[in-house]
């Protein structure tokens, strides 16, 4: 691959300007590079810091630009979810580092899910807790929308259950804990999560849990989406398209595999309550590949006791488990408060770090810029249709 070329994508996709690429150029050629050696060129700019390693397989790949969303610079990959993408980025005015939900435009195609992804925006913008993933901006690029979050450090308690299979009951009882704050300022914000499994619980490496995923949650502006629904399911019925679950059949009580407006308070605990077993015993409550059977087996069955799987749980904990996961909502715990405390006598909550607030000239450039975009998506600014290409296909790059 020739420098010139990549000289191109690099300043259409704003990673450079026109001056500083010939700059890192001449410096390459002056150390022996070759003009044909792109591939060498890009490895002496990561090496260096200029590129990230993410920016430069990027390049490599020759995936056009812009690597700028806005304000923000795209800078690595963090994971894969239902509706989007989501990766690491810098504010570049103020350098504060942030992740950015990336919506592929061909989301606009389907209207189920622009209905959850009009869902997720507007509720990112309406929460704000220590134990909720915070979001800063709303906007759109061309077609392709995204959310701008709070700086994602760690991984998904997915991807720790994935590594380690299971959790110590101490450990684990502090991590849902935690989610059952948030949990409970969501309910008292009047939103139903609806999706509460180790997917979308964020563990920051500080040992900070974080709820994230909007897309399937109801709040007060639902009754919005109630009217796209059943338009939505008139639809279906006329597409080969699937229709979207909202929620997880390994975690879902049956009231919500029945009916997703019947989700409540006693729904997302039950929920929660599965991800603590799943937690403590490696293992969801009913494993398996078939969903009908599940959801039978939720409405029914006991799962296997904690004591039949792991050693040394205590009985308390063993009870929490078996009054968050009653088959009949209003035996569960009354609220996410009450499933904490609960939780809390059995183990001491986690001592939480003192977290670094954002740079002061990020908050300031929130304020005047007035960032928090309002949920109908005006544009933030126009970029050329190239982005597109990159947002459907930059999460082939690792």
């Amino acid at each position: 691959m020739y420098i010139d070329k990549i000289r191109n994508i690099a300043i259409d996709g704003e990673l450079f300007t026109a001056e500083q690429f010939d700059q890192l150029r001449r410096q390459w050629l002056a150390g022996g590079g070759s003009v044909d050696d792109g591939v060498g060129f890009v490895r002496g700019l990561t090496e260096s810091g200029e590129l990230t390693v993410f920016q430069a397989a990027a390049l490599r790949s020759g995936i056009p630009g812009p690597y700028r969303l806005g304000p923000f610079r795209v800078t690595g990959r963090l994971l894969a979810g239902r509706l989007g993408n989501v990766f690491r980025a810098v504010h570049v005015e103020s350098q504060q580092p942030v992740s950015l939900k990336i919506f592929p435009a061909a989301l606009g195609r389907s209207r189920e899910r622009l209905a959850r992804l009009g869902r997720e925006t507007r509720i990112a913008l309406e929460v704000d807790h220590l134990h909720v993933v915070k979001a800063f901006q709303v906007g759109r690029v061309g077609e392709v929308t995204f959310i701008a979050f709070e700086e994602l450090t760690g991984g998904t308690l997915q991807q720790r259950l994935e590594r380690d299979t299971k959790l110590p009951y101490i450990e684990a009882c502090q991590l849902i804990q935690q989610a059952a704050l948030g949990l409970g300022y969501l309910h008292s914000q009047l939103i139903i999560h609806r999706d509460i499994c180790p997917e979308n619980l964020w563990v920051t490496d500080h040992g900070l849990v974080k709820i994230m995923e909007f897309g399937a949650a109801r709040d007060a502006m639902s009754y919005l989406d109630a009217q796209d629904w059943g338009r939505l399911t008139l639809d279906a019925m006329k597409s080969s398209e699937p229709p979207q679950v909202l929620g997880r059949y390994d975690y879902m009580p049956a009231e919500q595999a029945r009916d997703p407006h019947a989700a409540n308070v006693a729904s997302d605990l039950y929920c929660l309550g599965c991800t603590l077993y799943h937690c403590l015993t490696g293992q969801v409550p009913f494993p398996s590949p078939d969903p009908v059977r599940q959801v039978l087996q939720h409405a029914k069955d006991a799962p296997p006791p904690l004591v039949s799987l792991v050693r040394g749980v205590p009985e308390a904990l063993q009870e929490a488990i078996l009054k968050s996961l009653a088959k009949n909502p209003a035996d569960r715990y009354a609220s996410a408060e009450e499933f904490s405390s609960a939780l809390a006598e059995i183990v001491p909550p986690a001592v939480l770090p003192e977290l670094e607030p954002p740079s002061q000239e990020f908050l300031t450039w929130l304020q005047a810029s007035d960032s928090k975009t309002s949920p109908d998506l005006p544009e933030v600014v126009e970029y050329p249709a190239a982005f597109r290409e990159f947002a459907n296909y930059v999460s082939q790059v690792r």
